[in-house]
């Protein structure tokens, strides 16, 4: 007679374990080296990344400062002038203006009529937006 000795259901449990831990650092590693490539050299709109930094308003004349604080040059394609209250758009202005990286743009623009509190929006080419609040007096 053959005597088959069989693993141990706790020998059998912790290989189970084993594999199921192994397996997660395997794919937790993959998905972090995916990751990372794609926005390292991926899509520039993973990129990039523009800030709001001033808002002048005197005169009907709007000045707005943005800085890009991504790391490719970006260009702002709209600026968009919206009533906090009411979310109405106030004013817009479509322009073509680039900014390199770690540069401030000035745009200025025309807007009349504005009192109470606004929120400025700038959006890029590849539509990553930022956005600001003002109040005028």
């Amino acid at each position: 007679m053959r005597k088959n000795k069989a693993v141990s259901p706790v020998i059998a449990t912790l290989l189970l374990i084993l594999i199921a831990v192994a397996t997660a650092v395997l794919v937790y590693v993959w998905v972090t080296g995916y990751a990372t490539s794609v926005t390292s050299s991926g899509t520039p709109e993973l990129r990039e990344r523009v800030k709001v930094e001033a808002i002048s308003y005197s005169d009907s004349t709007l000045t707005i400062y943005v800085r890009n604080v991504g790391d490719v040059s970006v260009t702002i394609d709209y600026v968009y002038v919206i009533d906090a209250e009411t979310g109405n758009v106030e004013a817009t202005t479509d322009i073509s203006q680039q900014i390199n990286v770690d540069q401030v743009a000035r745009i200025t623009m025309t807007a009349s009529g504005l009192d109470g509190t606004y929120i400025v929006k700038v959006v890029t080419t590849n539509g990553v937006e930022a956005a600001s609040t003002f109040t005028t007096s």
